[in-house]
């Protein structure tokens, strides 16, 4: 298949994980009502888990595969929580789909989980290194017992051999020569009993007509046999003849994916590569303007600090991040704003609110025994598809045939690591040694006005 095809199933497949991610995690309180939602979640999320692990298999493009294989690990997650959810509500090892896959019109084969093909694919060094290791032993084994097996063979001399062939030979020779002598007694009694009889000469009209009842009565049996054979494949109750492998479509599907494998890793080689190129290139293209645009804002820093509080600030340790907290200063929770502006209302009101914690809390432990807890996947599940959203749903591809690396999105996601890397080992470096000076030249400034105050007073 062509990629356009593998790259219209993951937008369909996405489009169907928003809706689902609607109803996921539901709000019904009843225990039946929940399991039959619950169980509707998982045979979609079992659909979508196959798309997802075709694409991830077909896809050439670097980048889109690995947002595919994040999204297709939250969904596998996603999944196996919903059936233990489910086995733990019924009490069972087996849960029963029946009803739902006919309301869906779906038949059981939909319920089949295949082991994705990327586990076996990724650890193929790891696999060819246990397989030598399967060998090895295997060839140490055997060669144990080989001393064994050569005592038992040099238990036969060479003159015993040679007459167990003979004995053979001779017996093979006698068979042979017995059958030949009976076929000449058939055949010279044959001749003797037509030679008494006396045969007539054969009609060549009556042999034709004898050749040709011969010849329909064969091809008759033939069509019979050949319709036969038709009518069980056709029924199920017989395996067809297997095609020949140039034009056996599975053959061909193995091909075709063993061609997308190379071309595979061909662009996920080049993508490798590409990343630390790009890399380089921000960081010499780049790196000067961050660099000088970090130092301008945490000289605004001092600045700032040493207006409110009338002195410099200590630079921040390495092991605190450095000046990372300048660039992206900690949320304010609307938490600790209300606490301090509201404290003493919320004191009055603490008394009332526990005798109702009490009350609530047998409530809740009684309802929530089977409450699904929140999960992970589900927020993991959201994250990809907003990513999906914002980064590959509008995207023009149109110039991008063969699916290659996009080059914008690498510098996009390398510029955050380059600006970090500039920050801890070039910026922070010369910005805490700048504000040592600064300090020190304050303090020389405050001293000489002290000196000239005690001068001024004498």
């Amino acid at each position: 298949m062509a990629n356009v095809t593998y790259d219209l199933l993951w937008r369909e497949t996405m489009r169907d994980l928003l809706d689902m991610l609607e109803l996921d995690p539901p709000t019904d309180e009843d225990e039946e009502e929940a399991f039959q939602h619950f169980s509707y979640l998982y045979i979609k999320y079992v659909q979508i888990f196959k798309n997802l692990e075709d694409c991830y298999d077909q896809h050439v493009h670097p980048q889109k595969r690995l947002d595919v294989k994040e999204v297709l690990e939250a969904v596998i997650g996603r999944m196996l929580e919903i059936k233990q959810y489910l086995t733990n509500l019924s009490g069972l090892k087996f849960i029963n789909f029946d009803d739902i896959l006919v309301d869906l019109k779906l038949i059981p084969e939909t319920l089949e989980l295949p082991v994705p093909r990327y586990f076996v694919d990724e650890r193929q060094k790891d696999l060819a290194l246990r397989e030598k290791l399967v060998q090895t032993l295997i060839a140490a084994r055997d060669a144990d017992k080989e001393p064994d097996a050569e005592a038992e063979n040099q238990g036969m001399s060479v003159d015993d051999a040679i007459r167990i062939i003979q004995v053979n030979e001779r017996g093979r020779q006698g068979n042979q020569r017995a059958r030949f002598m009976k076929e000449i007694r058939k055949q010279e009694e044959l001749e003797k009993k037509m030679r008494d009889v006396g045969q007539p000469e054969t009609d060549p009209d009556s042999a034709a007509v004898v050749i040709q009842k011969l010849f329909r009565g064969f091809k008759t049996m033939k069509q019979a046999r050949q319709m036969r054979e038709e009518e069980l494949v056709f029924i199920g109750m017989k395996e067809p003849e297997p095609k020949p492998r140039e034009i056996d479509p599975m053959h061909r599907q193995d091909e075709i994916r063993s061609r997308r494998k190379i071309i595979q890793a061909q662009n996920k080689d080049e993508y490798e590569e590409a990343l630390v190129n790009i890399r380089r290139k921000i960081y010499d293209d780049e790196g000067v303007d961050m660099r000088e645009q970090m130092m301008d804002k945490i000289r605004q820093w001092f600045v700032a600090f040493r207006e409110q509080n009338e002195s410099f600030p200590d630079y921040p340790d390495e092991d605190v991040g450095g000046s990372v907290f300048i660039f992206d200063p900690p949320p304010v929770l609307e938490e600790e704003v209300d606490e301090d502006e509201g404290g003493k209302k919320d004191a009055k009101k603490d008394d009332k609110k526990k005798d109702d914690k009490k009350k609530g809390a047998d409530e809740e432990e009684d309802e929530g025994a089977n409450e699904l807890p929140p999960s992970e996947f589900v927020l993991a599940m959201q994250s990809c598809t907003e990513k999906f959203c914002q980064v590959w749903q509008d995207r023009d591809e149109s110039q991008n045939f063969a699916q290659k690396y996009d080059a914008e999105l690498i510098r996009e996601a390398l510029r955050p690591g380059v600006r970090d890397e500039i920050r801890i080992k070039e910026v922070d470096a010369v910005m805490r040694e700048e504000l040592e000076n600064l300090k020190l030249a304050v303090e020389k400034g405050k001293k000489k006005g002290k000196k000239k105050g005690k001068k001024k007073g004498k």
